[in-house]
């Protein structure tokens, strides 16, 4: 009886012995001690571990994949844990680098539904300047540039995806890939991402192949409107701009803006929006047109006459005008020391006001050979001009030639404005 008692304590001691060495050998192999009592800086986080990972997440599938792929192949001791910010409705939930997303408040990875005609009309702009930018062999041919459209973009074959603060969107029609920012695309999305509203311009890709001259178009004495929309020459030549992906510079008028008789407030802002977006600037061309700056009787009248349009764009649009255009080109020393942004003339003359003939007009603007930095001179408020351009536009761009803002000009050449008292074109200076 003894023996025996003696025989199942040995055996009991045995089993003592091995269950304690294959908790030893499972903890070695399994357990990371490294890991013990390491917390999440969030106290609700769940953890994802394996031998050599801990991985921290907010509580949802979504989040526990993120944290199974960052843990995947670590062979290193490695500890992850994510920051949860804010943005408007949402979080976006981060742990550096590819290893984020946006997820609504219990924390579900958040998917795109449908996209406003408006936010179509901003991916297109980003193909475009995806194509300028890198085949410029198809994008400057008028013709395709004209093809790619929003009504020409097959949308149910597009995906979205939200990478960081863009959204990064996949068009199989054209093997392609564009990341807009979030701030344009809040509102076309209608999701609320907490930016702040901000007027948006397509991007705009500068070639620095000399084969292809930044050209910039300007238009004085507008803008031309009445009550009947898209029918003014004005509006005409936005709308041939955008169609051509082109980009121009208004010097506007401050008695044509503000003359309430022709266009609601509403209908003024949603025209300026649309030009703007389309890639246009804005500069004054005085308040009043009616006075050569020289003749006026003080800097202060100067400065007033100038800053008309300016104070109006910068009140009304939140748009900051960085130049104007004097009355007839004509200025001098005491313009110059009252005026608050440099003056831009020209050195192409389409004399749309001379010829008012639409032939003329393209002869007249097709007769240069083009460098970067030219800058020609039209007129929006005359039909005849937005008939020529209707020519002149492909033509150029089928020359192989960029149609830029006086802005897109100054950041290509490096120009401050705010260094400048005046500006005819690169050349004029060397």
């Amino acid at each position: 009886m003894e023996k025996s008692r003696r025989s199942n304590l040995n055996s009991v001691i045995v089993i003592i012995i091995l269950s304690i060495l294959v908790i030893t050998v499972f903890l070695l192999l399994f357990v990371n001690f490294g890991f013990i009592g390491k917390k999440s800086i969030h106290e609700d986080a769940k953890s994802y571990k394996t031998r050599h990972c801990l991985a921290f997440y907010p509580d949802s599938p979504d989040a526990l994949s993120i944290a199974k792929q960052l843990c995947k192949g670590v062979k290193d001791d490695q500890i992850f844990d994510y920051t949860l910010i804010p943005y408007g409705d949402y979080y976006l939930i981060n742990y550096g680098g590819e290893y984020s997303f946006f997820a609504d408040k219990e924390y579900k990875k958040i998917s795109i539904g449908e996209i406003s005609d408006d936010g179509k009309k901003i991916i297109n702009d980003y193909v475009r300047y995806t194509f300028k930018k890198e085949q410029p062999d198809k994008y400057y041919n008028a013709d395709f540039i004209r093809s790619i459209s929003p009504d020409k973009l097959d949308f149910s074959t597009i995906t979205y995806d939200i990478n960081g603060e863009s959204l990064k969107v996949a068009i199989p029609q054209y093997e392609m890939e564009v990341d807009i920012p979030l701030k344009y695309m809040q509102k076309e999305l209608k999701m609320n991402f907490g930016f702040t509203d901000e007027l948006y311009r397509k991007p705009v890709y500068l070639d620095p192949d000399e084969k292809h001259p930044l050209i910039c178009m300007t238009f004085d004495d507008g803008p031309y409107l009445w009550d009947y929309q898209y029918t003014t020459s004005t509006e005409k030549i936005i709308s041939l701009m955008e169609e051509y992906d082109a980009s121009g510079t208004f010097y506007v008028v401050g008695n044509m803006l503000e003359d309430r008789d022709i266009w609601a407030d509403y209908q003024v802002y949603k025209l300026l929006k649309r030009s703007i977006g389309a890639g246009n600037d804005y500069g004054s061309h005085t308040q009043t047109h009616l006075y050569v700056l020289n003749n006026m009787s003080s800097a202060e009248a100067i400065r007033n006459e100038i800053n008309g349009p300016i104070e109006y764009m910068r009140d009304f649009m939140g748009y900051e005008m960085s130049t104007y255009r004097p009355v007839e080109g004509v200025f001098n020393q005491a313009v110059i020391d009252a005026q608050p942004v440099p003056a831009v003339l020209w050195d192409v003359d389409s004399e749309d006001w001379l010829s008012r003939d639409v032939e003329t007009i393209i002869n007249k603007v097709m007769s240069y050979e083009y460098e970067t930095g030219d800058i020609i001179i039209f007129h929006d408020i005359y039909n005849e001009t937005a008939e020529a351009l209707e020519k002149i536009i492909p033509q150029l761009i089928n020359q192989g030639c960029q149609l830029v803002s006086i802005n897109d000009l100054f950041r290509y050449c490096n120009i401050d404005p705010s260094t400048i008292d005046y500006f005819y074109s690169p050349n004029y200076y060397e």
